[in-house]
């Protein structure tokens, strides 16, 4: 397999860079702040000598009618023009200097913002898109004012720019009648008519070109973008609103009716554990230790698989010299191969399935048999919970198990479409992995492939929160990412696997499937863009109101994590880290999303990705001391 394809996270940078530049500048080029007057270069002219300039345009409906007088006049004119009009209107813009007139630029957004240089930069990036060209001529020159702004009387505004017998004539082409004046002036005798400068513009470069196309699309289409942006954010709000309902609902109900319903007898029967090992040597005693310390009133047999260790773990759990423990060695295949030796080797009907770096309570064999009662159940996950939750990171990975797994698994128990079983902790009926074929390797996320299985033949996955057992967590960001981009990667490989559930009548497809659609693929791609619009209000659009409706969103979501914290019996003391995770640890599990999904659809073949261990398991909460 290929390595993980770090250009990936470019491409996510890039195109949020892209989205943010993009609704950025329409935003720019849709204000129009107050207008400064910029003076330009002054033109000194002999007496009897006018040189018309218009400002303000193109206007797709006055500048028509302008260049149309001075057509029939037969004078040139200067069009000091704004660039987000000629974005706008570049047709219009391409007739002025197709008639022969000149091009200058008089702002950006509104005459006479030219005094930033964005605004002079955008102006002219405008204009290389518009006219493949830049010109020299920016700012009003000095200039005798005609008056049209205050006056319609046509004969005081022709003697207003006549008033110093030559000169540069401000005239307006934005809805004024500046082309009837010019048509009067042409009238006056003795008087000739010249452009503000005979320079002609520049032609851009193929860079200024690039920079003026890139800046246009964005002005123009700006808007689309940001109706895009609120129609994710309307459907991502839908869906974690839906998602605390079912919180709420589903949830509260299930765990209401396993209060309400009188237990069955309680059930011993033997039990294989079968451990897949890899490299486990900082763990895997602690893992062996606590299964075998087990109380159930069975059999258990413990088979660790040692799959081709280098650092001895093998020799390790031989050492502990356990009864009923036998250890398997074999070449490093993989954790699917090592999962279906030691299901062959097994002599007992119900198989635990223990990741070698899990700590098991005493009542965790026990509980997680119990559901196999009912003969339709052909597997049962148990409650996986974070151990070495010190440090922010280990909050972090705690309050995710907590208000996200095991939460999502009660919501799914209840829907009776469980689509992972863990590899921490869970169990399965010998029966349901024969129909099933046993672990399969075609994905990176065995567990959720083989639970998927399993409902698709027709076996009901239950859920047991009292079968705890405490994982290891990566204790860096670089472990967690990899460990979590792995986990996503595999998930929708299981999921593209098992398409065909969702035209068949089980409830993986009718539920479980659309689930991990909606919850685990969709809500994360579109829950950034709430981010990166709460960003663009607060900083680019003065638009606090998205920050207040984020703020919202993030307090329910807190209310709701506080419910699961309480609905799996732990305390709410962690709960003070969970805004911070929404705003931080929050992002980093999007990036994993994305980035799984761009891996997808690059076709890219994934390795597997290990986690550096440190052997504190021993020391988890909720454990006692094994020996």
């Amino acid at each position: 397999m290929t390595r993980t394809p770090r250009l990936h996270w470019i491409s996510i940078v890039l195109g949020l860079l892209v989205l943010m530049s993009v609704v950025s500048l329409h935003a720019y080029a849709s204000v129009k702040p107050e207008a400064v007057p910029h003076e330009g270069e002054r033109h000194e002219l002999p007496a009897g000598t006018l040189a018309l300039a218009f400002h303000g345009g193109p206007d797709p409906k006055w500048t028509p009618r302008t260049l149309d007088r001075l057509r029939d006049a037969g004078i040139r004119a200067t069009f000091y023009v704004t660039g987000a009009q000629v974005t706008r209107h570049p047709d219009v813009a391409r007739r002025v200097v197709a008639e022969g007139h000149r091009i200058g630029l008089d702002g950006f957004r509104t005459e006479g913002d030219l005094g930033e240089p964005l605004n002079l930069a955008l102006a002219q990036a405008a204009l290389a898109d518009a006219l493949g060209v830049h010109t020299r001529l920016v700012g009003a020159p000095g200039e005798v004012d005609s008056g049209d702004r205050e006056h319609q009387d046509i004969g005081t505004l022709v003697r207003m720019s006549l008033q110093e017998g030559k000169g540069v004539v401000r005239l307006h082409d934005d809805g004024s009648i500046g082309g009837d004046i010019a048509r009067e002036l042409a009238k006056q005798p003795g008087y000739r008519f010249v452009l503000v400068s005979e320079e002609a513009p520049v032609v851009a470069s193929a860079s200024e070109r690039f920079t003026g196309a890139v800046t246009a699309w964005s002005q123009r289409n700006g808007g689309v973008v940001l109706l895009l942006f609120g129609t994710a954010i309307g459907i991502a709000a839908l869906l974690g609103l839906l998602r605390t309902l079912m919180q709420l609902g589903l949830a509260h109900t299930d765990r209401r009716l396993r209060r309400e319903q009188e237990p069955p007898p309680w059930s011993a029967p033997p039990v294989s554990v079968v451990v897949p090992a890899y490299n486990e040597a900082l763990n895997i005693a602690a893992t062996v230790r606590s299964i075998a310390a087990n109380n159930h009133l069975a059999d258990v047999e413990v088979i660790v698989v040692d799959d081709g260790s280098s650092d001895g773990t093998g020799d390790i759990a031989e050492e502990l010299e356990l009864p009923g423990l036998t250890v398997i060695r074999q070449a490093n295949q993989g954790k699917p191969a090592a999962l279906n030796a030691g299901i062959r080797a097994a002599r007992h009907d119900l198989l635990v399935l223990v990741d070698g770096d899990t700590i098991f309570e005493p009542e965790t064999v026990g509980q997680l048999v119990q559901p196999f009662a009912d003969n339709e159940v052909g597997a049962v996950s148990g409650n996986a919970k974070v151990g070495n939750r010190q440090g922010i990171l280990g909050r972090w990975q705690h309050l995710e198990y907590c208000a996200g797994s095991n939460l999502d698994r009660q919501i799914l128990h209840a829907l009776r479409c469980i689509p992972t079983v863990p590899g921490a902790v869970g169990a399965f009926r010998r029966a349901a992995l024969t129909d099933v074929g046993g672990v399969s390797e075609d994905t990176l996320a065995e567990d959720t492939d083989l639970t998927m299985a399993v409902t698709r033949a027709g076996w009901r996955v239950a859920y047991r929160p009292e079968a705890r057992a405490w994982t290891e967590a990566p204790v860096t960001v670089r472990g967690l990412f990899r460990q979590r981009y792995r986990w996503s990667y595999g998930t929708f490989q299981a999921m593209w696997k098992h398409r065909g559930a969702l035209v068949e009548k089980g409830p993986m497809g009718r539920f479980g499937l659309l689930y991990l659609l909606a919850f685990h693929l969709l809500l994360p791609l579109l829950a950034p863009v709430m981010d990166l619009l709460v960003l663009y209000g607060f900083l680019v659009a003065d638009a606090p109101l998205g920050l207040i409706v984020w703020t919202v969103f993030l307090l329910i979501q807190t209310a709701s994590a506080g419910y699961a914290l309480r609905l799996d019996g732990e305390s709410l003391k962690p709960l003070w880290a969970y805004p911070l995770q929404q705003v931080v640890y929050r992002q980093l599990m999007y990036v994993v999303v994305i980035q799984s999904l761009i891996t997808a659809v690059h076709g890219t073949q994934l390795r597997w990705m290990s986690v550096q261990r440190t052997g504190k398991l021993a020391d988890a909460p909720g454990t006692v001391p094994v020996s």
